[in-house]
């Protein structure tokens, strides 16, 4: 065993050039990229793939379908890195195009066609990674967080929209179009009751969904006495106009025991409870990891109730249904990890 004191002498110039080879290393970014409903995410992933630098910004929508990848190629630039980007990783809510590199048809992002891949390619000159925002989140739940060791996994986001990740047998799924695991789009109500913003009616989105849970209050509120919705919470949030009405008030009159919300918030657990059930019939996995602002914010409103019921409606083996630990940041660690899935 070689002691310090007997290690080789550094020359001033030696040390000089194993700093600077340490700094060129270190100056080697990955960019994160989470495309939401709501807000879009930026981030420079550095060595060990730690976030070293984040933006957050309202999606932006009024320039046009470009309006969104050019949004995203001034999210880069504004977060100034001082090295060489190596290239860039896209967890984009769906659906998706993946030889075409883009978003189509997005119920949430309100256009039929958003380039991504070519305009960042053409802007940054690297290669572009670009998978479903839920498989991102799948990917970084298996490689960081409590997937890990887990075969069969899937990760369920309830934000604007729904969505999942999912691994069978230690393989990601994809599908032809990158669209395997829209689970949002199971329709739960044969009915049709309420259009989902993909245009379909039916779907577990139309309900459960952060941006359409409004549109669910209102339709229950049809069927409530004018006397029982004016002594409601509800009712004075919104100053009883409920097209102001928002998910995050809803579940906050719940937490404040208003009982009419209360109800409708039992009535979403039961439906999100008939949505897991689908998940865990069709893909069979050990573990659901859920994330998703919705979820994040009131996860005993949330998943308690899917604990509780999913029972009633699954024919396998109960999975175990967990709140995600890497927070709102799990689809920005995704997108750092994509290049080593899709090499």
């Amino acid at each position: 065993m070689q002691c310090l004191s007997d290690s080789p002498k550094v020359t001033p110039k030696e040390h000089f050039q194993a700093e600077n080879l340490v700094s060129t290393i270190e100056m080697n970014y990955i960019v994160a990229v989470d495309i939401g409903g709501t807000n879009v995410r930026a981030a420079l992933g550095g060595p060990g793939n730690k976030i070293v630098s984040r933006l957050v910004e309202r999606s932006e929508r009024l320039s046009g379908r470009a309006g969104i990848s050019q949004q995203i190629i001034r999210m880069i630039r504004s977060l100034d890195p001082t090295g060489r980007i190596s290239c860039i990783g896209i967890g984009a809510a769906g659906p998706l195009d993946l030889k075409d590199g883009s978003i189509v048809n997005s119920p949430n992002l309100g256009f039929d066609h958003i380039p991504l891949a070519k305009p960042l390619e053409e802007e940054f000159g690297v290669p572009i990674y670009l998978a479903n925002d839920c498989v991102a989140a799948v990917v970084a739940e298996k490689e960081l967080g409590q997937g890990k060791g887990c075969a069969n996994l899937v990760y369920v986001t309830i934000s604007s929209g729904i969505g999942a990740g999912v691994f069978v047998d230690d393989h990601l799924l994809l599908g032809k179009d990158g669209n395997a695991h829209e689970v949002g789009h199971i329709t739960i109500d044969h009915s049709g009751r309420l259009v989902c913003g993909c245009g379909k009616r039916g779907h577990w989105e139309a309900y459960c969904g952060g941006a359409n849970i409004p549109n669910f209050v209102k339709f229950k509120l049809g069927s409530k006495a004018r006397t029982e919705i004016e002594r409601s919470l509800l009712y004075r949030v919104c100053v009883g106009d409920f097209d102001m009405l928002s998910s995050e008030d809803l579940f906050e009159s719940a937490r404040k025991g208003d009982t009419l919300a209360l109800q409708i918030v039992k009535e979403i657990g039961r439906l999100n409870a008939i949505g897991f059930a689908n998940v865990a019939n069709t893909y069979d996995p050990e573990l659901i990891s859920v994330g998703g602002t919705v979820a994040l914010a009131n996860p005993d409103l949330v998943l308690e109730p899917v604990r509780q019921l999913i029972g009633e409606y699954s024919v396998n083996r109960i999975p175990e249904i967990r709140l995600t630990e890497l927070g709102e940041d799990i689809v920005l660690y995704g997108a750092l990890a994509l290049s080593r899935q899709q090499r």
